[in-house]
């Protein structure tokens, strides 16, 4: 009996990955709302954090041309970090009833 490995979307990663940095969850607990592996998402959010939102597009991270001034990488960090605190920003907001 072979089984086939899940695939999942970019999006449905990006989704799963902001979900788990949020401060009102555990990554416990997001694993089980989206029957994701541990590993597997240990994986995505180490992706995440390293090329950020591009992390889960695939094939086209690699043959992106390096841009002068700061290397792909570390632009790529700087626009995950920032993605995951303007989502945090946004959830705060909602908190707050502003």
């Amino acid at each position: 009996m072979t089984s086939k490995r899940k695939q999942y979307t970019p999006e449905f990663k990006f989704k799963v990955v902001l979900e788990s940095f949020q401060r009102d969850t555990t990554i416990e607990a997001v694993c089980r709302k989206f029957d994701v592996p541990s590993s597997v998402m240990s994986r995505w959010r180490q992706e995440f954090q390293q090329y950020g939102p591009a992390a889960f597009e695939g094939k086209r991270r690699e043959q992106e041309k390096p841009a002068p001034g700061e290397s792909p990488e570390e632009l790529k960090k700087i626009i995950g970090e920032l993605a995951v605190q303007n989502e945090l920003l946004k959830k705060s907001r909602g908190l707050l009833g502003n």
